[in-house]
């Protein structure tokens, strides 16, 4: 079932990145524009925020794996990077990454600081979609000779364009969605709603073997083994490592699990000592 929903996920996410990039380069507006979060608050559109607010706290973070399409763009980048050395040695496997709420915390206050000071600088810096946009308009729109409206060519947006496409490349090669899970603001924020998300990814600890596939395959390495736990404020729901464990011991689902085995406990002189887990 997991495959068949990565899949899915992975469709979906294709044709979020395709349209706005056919919309960008063609002058026409889509529909996965007016759903971006940036668009949505700068315009005053609240029935786009209240929709994705209650997404991401029934279902985690299904915009970041599907509607945006810088992420969708780092996905890509970093499948290729694992398509270059799939195994052995130098193969691009991923590890569990302690979170960085400091930076997160910086990177979205001077956001929301910029954003209610009128400054558009910053905003569209650090915003996902208007960084993809940037990309496309000044590295492929503008090479290619379409005419942009009301763009005239300056030095600073082509160098930001570079910028950001040098960084976003580097990063997404080495760390998969260490971006979105750092300087993003909007990753930030639904962070913060995901982490109480009625669904979400859960690991079964009498299913879990230890094999490692599934932190092996976490884009946004918050899969913390043999811990069995799931970072869900960081975790984009993509099902990567639901596919992949032998054993099926991920589920995405409502609640937590309770293992089927008494636990261990030691106390007082050391000995050990059986406990309920339900106590």
């Amino acid at each position: 079932m997991y495959k068949s929903l990565r899949y899915i996920r992975i469709a979906v996410s294709l044709i979020a990145l395709a349209v706005p990039t056919w919309a960008l380069l063609t002058g026409y507006e889509s529909v996965f524009v007016r759903m971006q979060i940036l668009t949505s608050l700068m315009t005053g559109v609240w029935l786009v925020l209240i929709f994705w607010a209650l997404v991401t706290l029934i279902y985690g973070r299904l915009y970041c794996s599907t509607v945006c399409p810088l992420g969708t763009l780092i996905d890509c980048v970093s499948t290729g990077a694992r398509a270059v050395a799939p195994r052995g040695k130098h193969a691009k496997n991923f590890r569990y990454c302690s979170p960085t709420p400091t930076i997160q915390f910086i990177a979205l206050l001077c956001f929301l600081v910029a954003v209610l000071s009128g400054s558009a600088f910053l905003p569209t810096l650090l915003d996902p979609y208007t960084a993809y946009a940037r990309m496309v308009e000044e590295l492929v729109a503008r090479p290619l000779g379409v005419p942009l409206d009301a763009m005239a060519y300056t030095i600073s947006a082509m160098a930001a364009a570079i910028a950001t496409a040098t960084g976003v490349v580097m990063v997404a090669w080495r760390r998969g969605r260490l971006i979105c899970n750092t300087v993003c603001p909007i990753g930030t924020v639904m962070g913060m709603g995901s982490r109480k998300a009625y669904f979400h990814m859960e690991i079964d600890p009498d299913g879990c073997i230890n094999c490692g596939e599934c932190e092996r395959v976490c884009k946004a390495q918050c899969i913390k083994l043999p811990e069995k736990t799931i970072d869900t404020a960081r975790c984009v729901v993509c099902f990567d490592c639901a596919a992949a464990c032998p054993t099926k011991a991920l589920t995405y689902k409502s609640g937590r699990y309770r293992l089927d085995m008494p636990m261990m406990e030691a106390v007082g002189d050391g000995k050990a000592n059986i406990t309920s887990p339900d106590k």
